[in-house]
């Protein structure tokens, strides 16, 4: 084979292509060029090979072992003390003050007193430090996940309160400093608090349980069939259940915590039904905070954004404001506000979780677990492409197994990647995990002595904290729109379980986006359609030729494509569009080739009779070209167009080409049942004398029709490439006719043969 480069083509300076090399058959191809694999092992073998490399003990094999279960000490040697350690504090700093307001809004969806959420700012980040592997991502509360377990808690305490005859409406954590002089507001016993927080507990160390279990047997790679469209749509739709746990808070009316399905319109019926007995002043706090968080985070920190080396903490700034204003204000006695209540100082006792009831809502761990993960994991993987380095999906799940299995012990629920805090962490120019020691440490600071000033903060301006967060998630709504111009069926992933989450619930919404999101793989390889290829006149490529202009038929072959694996889902629908693209139907074929033949059969009889009458008649001799229902090879025909019948009239021949050429470019697998398809389309067409070829089969595709006997049965008619197919089937045609024309002359009869004499 010979390639040659010439510069100067049609485009002005590319180059022309010219490749010289034999036709080849994939078996031939295979056999020459494929590497000759190595006698496999037994399984017995195998296994002991894998334990003896396991079991290796060199030393760069325990250094390999030593960084790979302990990520950061791989991180740390590479660490560059004097240009990173100033950004990483920076990052830090401006982290944990981030930490400190979100943490506590966030445990209010968890139905958790507000100090758990300075906890998971601590704890579990200590443990991702150790062993995750993504440099960027800050750790701790999220909204989502905050919401799925505030939803186990607040149905475990309700089952707990009716356990014991007490009032079950209006049980979330609101005004924990006892609440005694608000009216209508249920006040939550110290029993209760201690029973939320062994419920969110156990949720967190069977969370964290079975994440370690999914990072050792693997299975990280189930998160690539979450598409970007089914996570948008799914944290668009928890954004809509956020937004609804808060609007009571801001209003300042009191309604229960309904159950799973329905949940947003049962709750917006009650808030509708308590709308007259908003209080004004918890309403107008929480619009005036609102507003200057939108203000400063979306006109200020982003607008000026490359200026800003650190964005101005609003958050922060409105919690200790809102926080001196009620304290000296006198919120609670003079309008009824609801606060934050008691916060204790110092570190909490270490405490097992109690797993009551944990067989109710064992489940629901697993939804949770897969929720945290796929957030988590996704953000890292873009800031591990934005900074150019890897991450390991499953030692990520264990790392998010430890943090949660370690801070289930200090009162601590789930924890996530929270997108809003890892921009900032990337935007203060954080560099590794060292930044989340020093926003740790900044929190701990605040649970050892400053936790406690926070008690008069009002939940109000919690919730407007909250409110503004979900800005981001509102936003992708916008994405419908380029989502409908690239991929309908994207769209519709994003609709449904954007649907799906809204009206049913986060957890069972989640479960039918990802069915319906296989559903539409199926349905793809189903609508896929057969194509019509021919050649690009000056190019030698295979196009569709509706689509491209100097688009050349071939002289009696037919190219049929198509653009999807051939399984057991569509096998039957790849035959009708084969059939279809190629407008020959071999039943249709054979029907006219037979009732042709009834005609030759007839004719001859007639003429039979004249010459016993005593007719004389011109009589030719019978072709061997003639049409044939069986020809002997599978990929050989017989001569086609016009054609001499028996009894010598000339018939038009009801086949349109002589080969078919089937391109399999795009055909990633098969299945037996592709298979079978492909051996009936084979002896369909062979029936009638069409030759059947297939062009670039995949190795993985070669190794099925190995397996099944095909290979053996039809290895002459499979090519290397769709080109070389359509070759080989031209020149076999040429070949047959000049073979079939030079018999033809050999046994023409002459003028005296013709003429038969009179029978007396």
């Amino acid at each position: 084979m010979t390639d040659n480069y010439n510069h100067g083509g049609p485009d002005g300076g590319s180059e022309y292509v010219s490749i010289r090399r034999p036709l080849y058959k994939t078996q031939t191809f295979r056999n020459q060029f494929m590497k000759t694999s190595s006698t496999q092992k037994s399984v017995g073998e195998a296994v002991k090979q894998k334990a003896r490399d396991a079991c290796a003990c060199t030393p760069s094999k325990r250094k390999k072992c030593l960084f790979s279960f302990l990520p950061f000490l791989k991180i740390m040697s590479k660490y560059k003390w004097r240009s990173d350690l100033p950004n990483d504090i920076i990052a830090g700093l401006t982290v944990g003050i981030m930490q400190l307001p979100q943490g506590m809004a966030y445990s209010m969806l968890a139905d958790m007193p507000p100090v758990v959420g300075l906890y998971m700012s601590f704890f579990p980040v200590l443990i991702y430090f150790i062993f995750g592997t993504s440099k960027q991502i800050s750790m701790g509360t999220v909204a989502v996940v905050s919401l799925m377990t505030g939803g186990i808690v607040s149905t475990q305490t309700n089952l707990w309160r009716e356990a014991r005859g007490l009032q079950i409406e209006n049980t979330t954590m609101m005004g924990l400093n006892g609440s005694d002089g608000i009216p209508g507001q249920v006040a939550v016993s110290d029993d209760e608090i201690r029973f939320k927080i062994s419920v969110a507990a156990t949720v967190c160390f069977l969370t964290g349980l079975i994440q370690i279990g999914m990072g050792i047997f693997r299975v990280g790679f189930l998160t690539t069939y979450m598409s970007d469209s089914l996570v948008s749509g799914f944290t668009t739709g928890a954004a809509v259940h956020v937004f609804t746990s808060q609007v009571k808070y801001v209003f300042g009316i009191k309604i229960p915590r309904f159950p799973n399905l329905f949940q947003i319109i049962k709750t917006y019926e009650a808030i509708i039904r308590e709308l007259p007995n908003t209080n004004l002043p918890e309403m107008g706090i929480s619009f005036i905070c609102i507003v200057i968080i939108y203000l400063v985070k979306v006109q200020v920190n982003q607008r000026f954004k490359a200026k800003l080396k650190v964005p101005i903490p609003v958050e922060l700034i409105v919690v200790v404001i809102g926080t001196t204003a009620s304290h000296f204000g006198g919120f609670v006695e003079m309008w009824g506000i609801r606060t934050v209540g008691h916060i204790p100082a110092g570190l909490p006792v270490p405490a097992p979780p109690s797993f009551v009831n944990v067989s109710s809502y064992g489940t629901d761990c697993i939804a949770i677990a897969i929720v945290a993960f796929a957030q988590s994991v996704s953000l890292a993987v873009v800031m591990a492409n934005k900074h150019h380095y890897d991450i390991d999906s499953n030692k990520e799940l264990v790392a998010y197994g430890f943090g949660n299995v370690f801070g289930s012990f200090f009162s601590c629920y789930p924890f996530a990647a929270s997108v809003s805090r890892s921009s900032v962490q990337d935007s203060a120019g954080g560099k590794t995990q060292v930044t989340s020691i020093f926003s740790a440490c900044m929190v701990l600071i605040v649970i050892l002595f400053i936790g406690p000033l926070f008690q008069s903060l009002p939940n109000c301006v919690l919730s407007a904290i909250i409110m503004v967060a979900l800005r981001s998630m509102f936003l992708q709504i916008l994405e419908l729109r380029s989502l409908w111009r690239i991929s309908i069926y994207d769209c519709a992933i994003w609709i449904v379980t954007f649907v799906c989450v809204v009206v049913l619930h986060v957890d069972m919404g989640l479960m039918i986006g990802i069915v319906f999101s296989f559903f539409t793989v199926v349905v793809r390889t189903q609508l896929a359609k057969a194509s019509s290829l021919e050649k690009v006149s000056d190019v030698e490529v295979l196009q569709k030729g509706a689509q491209y202009e100097k688009a050349e038929k071939y002289n009696g072959i037919k190219v049929v494509g198509f653009n999807a694996p051939v399984y057991y889902a569509n096998a039957d629908i790849f035959m009708r569009h084969v059939y279809t693209v190629a407008g020959a139907k071999p039943e249709r074929i054979l029907k006219k080739m037979k009732k042709l033949e009834k005609q030759d059969l007839s004719r001859l009889h007639s003429q039979q009779q004249l010459i016993n009458e005593g007719t004389t008649v011109l009589q030719l001799e019978p072709k061997k070209n003639g049409i044939t229902i069986n020809p002997e090879p599978p990929c050989n025909n017989e001569k086609m167009n016009k054609r001499m019948s028996l009894s010598g009239v000339i018939v038009e021949d009801p086949r349109p080409f002589h080969h078919i050429v089937i391109d399999c470019t795009a055909m990633h697998f098969i299945d037996p049942v592709g298979v079978k398809i492909f051996k009936q389309i084979f002896t369909d067409y062979n029936n009638v004398g069409i030759s059947v070829f297939l062009g670039n089969v995949r190795d993985e595709m070669w190794y099925v029709l190995e397996q099944t006997k095909f290979v053996e049965t039809y290895h002459d008619c499979i090519y290397l490439t769709t080109y070389d197919a359509v070759t080989a089937a031209s020149t076999e045609r040429k070949a047959n006719d000049l073979v079939q024309d030079v018999e033809s002359d050999l046994t023409e009869p002459t003028i005296e043969d013709k003429l038969l004499p009179v029978q007396s």
